[in-house]
């Protein structure tokens, strides 16, 4: 017996059928205005009573199709973007996530509806579980693309997830995934492992890109991972892989004591081998479409990509160095190199092979005290608006730094981006010193609103600023600009680095330094990029 078509001021569809024609006229020029749309559809569809429960099945499935392309459209747009977000993309960010949750409940109403009403539903378990946990785990991504923390809590919804599919023998039952998976087939126990490696993955540490990398990785290789319980007599004595149903935490090594019924192993035998075969292929040259990876990486950043996942998937974690709460209990944080080189050097960026001309007000200044007044200079500095924050420092470990953005804060974040840092008892923000280090972005957590726990890897070395250009006759920069310039630690075998502006530099081609501080120049090329990052490349030269 079909549903009665609701009146004009309720639901925007009144069945499957017409869900499908309403879902094609919603516009696409708008993307905020489209995940609107939906997100209104779905709260009334979640509270009305009226539709069949295979009607509602088949609306949510038609819906998920339409969600998947806006979101994303919205994750697309994360790209190059600081944090915090400005109130347009957060106000995107909010009803992303908002639909994701409206999600999970319509497939939760459909649960109820198979396992208490409804005849028909009941062989649509198994999908209807796998598409919960997949909106679980897609709400805790959403989380990480702003690099905040969701309630822990939430893990506890995904196991019992499990739980439930456990008890009905349905973990590894085949459904249909359109959206999830590579090749369009899916089960709960492929999505239940997805998240769990996908959290793994500490996407506090990597760019949006990098988080759509590992995603991408996981819904090709995903079914390569299964689970067991520690009584299973494949499995090895000593560390492995886990995850506590009765926790509110995900996967992680861990000695398994065999009689710990809550407990599930993931065996990552399979996937480990995929991995390293891609990665010494990837060293041999092939292609990374050839070895179904995303075809807009280089064949190296994969490796590294694939490298990491690896260490953080397949194997157990070595112990870290205990972090230290320094004496300091302040830094001075400048951003990027222009910013950070103001700083270190004390003065304003010149060409060093060009005399400046004066201003006029300079000259009257000489004419009448002799000397340029510090008025005049303090007006010359605040052209180039470079300041300062100081940060408050948590701790330190061997290469790291962990400090906290104030929520306060003007200066946006990212992963990879360089700064600057001089750690003091005493700070004052308007006094330039030569004792600031360079570090670089590589952890984010927002703690609280607009106020972020930032990790920054320290790079090694004193900085020293220096003036750079390219000496490519091909593609001469006739005029220089920022760089620095890290020595060579023997003890360490670390050799001689150049920081320049992304791009700048290529393996082969040559650069003129100017070493402002003794004003001298020469010419050096360059031998490989070591470090590509958000803002700066850091190279080895020779020369």
């Amino acid at each position: 017996m079909a549903t009665s078509a609701p009146q004009a001021s309720s639901l925007f569809f009144f069945d499957a059928r017409s869900c499908k024609d309403w879902l094609k006229a919603i516009p696409l020029t708008n993307i905020h205005q489209a995940q609107q749309k939906l997100l209104d559809a779905l709260r009334m569809l979640n509270a009305d009573s009226r539709f069949l429960p295979v009607e509602r099945l088949t609306s949510m499935e038609l819906m998920r199709d339409k969600l998947s392309f806006l979101l994303n459209e919205q994750r697309s747009r994360y790209a190059g973007k600081t944090y915090p977000l400005s109130n347009t993309d957060m106000t995107g960010w909010q009803i992303s996530n908002q639909l994701l949750s409206e999600m999970e409940t319509g497939y939760r109403r459909c649960y109820q509806d198979a396992s208490e009403t409804d005849a028909v539903l009941a062989p649509h378990s198994a999908l209807i579980i796998q598409r919960v946990i997949r909106y679980i785990g897609l709400g805790m991504l959403m989380a990480g693309f702003i690099y905040r923390k969701f309630d822990a809590t939430i893990w506890m919804r995904l196991h019992l997830q499990w739980i439930e599919a456990e008890s009905r023998g349905i973990t590894q039952t085949r459904v249909k995934d359109s959206v999830g998976t590579a090749d369009g087939y899916s089960s709960v126990e492929q999505a239940y492992v997805a998240v769990l490696l996908g959290q793994l993955a500490s996407i506090t540490q990597l760019t949006s890109r990098e988080i759509d990398f590992a995603d991408t990785v996981l819904r090709r290789f995903a079914h390569k991972v299964t689970l067991s319980s520690p009584n299973d007599t494949t499995l090895t004595d000593g560390t492995q892989l886990a995850v506590d149903l009765f926790a509110n935490r995900g996967a992680e090594f861990q000695t398994i004591v065999t009689d710990a019924t809550h407990v599930r192993i993931l065996n990552v035998t399979d996937l480990s081998k995929s991995i390293r075969r891609r990665i010494r292929k990837l060293a041999a040259g092939e292609s990374v479409i050839a070895l179904e990876l995303p075809s807009d990486w280089s064949a190296a950043d994969a490796e590294n990509q694939l490298t990491r996942l690896h260490k953080l998937w397949c194997e157990p974690a070595v112990n870290q160095v205990m972090a230290t709460i320094p004496a300091e209990h302040n830094a001075i944080v400048a951003f990027g190199i222009a910013e950070t080189h103001f700083f270190l050097s004390g003065d304003l960026f010149e060409q060093p092979d060009v005399k400046r001309v004066l201003s006029r007000q300079e000259t009257n200044d000489i004419a009448m005290f002799g000397r340029v007044s510090e008025s005049t200079i303090r007006s010359r500095y605040a052209e180039f608006n470079y300041g300062s924050e100081t940060w408050v420092v948590v701790d330190e470990s061997r290469g790291q730094l962990r400090l906290i953005r104030p929520s306060n804060s003007s200066r946006g974040l990212a992963i990879g981006l360089l700064l600057g840092v001089r750690v003091a008892n005493t700070v004052d923000s308007q006094t330039s010193s030569n004792d600031f280090y360079l570090g670089v972005v590589s952890e984010l957590i927002e703690e609280a609103t607009n106020q972020y726990t930032v990790t920054l890897n320290m790079l090694p070395g004193k900085p020293e600023a220096i003036a750079i250009r390219s000496s490519d006759n091909k593609a001469r920069i006739s005029t220089y600009t920022q760089g620095f310039r890290l020595a060579p630690m023997a003890s360490l075998n670390i050799p001689e680095t150049l920081i320049v502006p992304s791009n700048f530099a290529a393996a082969g081609h040559g650069i003129d330094i100017f070493h402002q501080a003794h004003g001298t120049a020469k010419e050096v090329s360059v031998l490989n990029i070591i470090q590509h990052s958000t803002d700066f490349d850091r190279v080895t030269i020779a020369g």
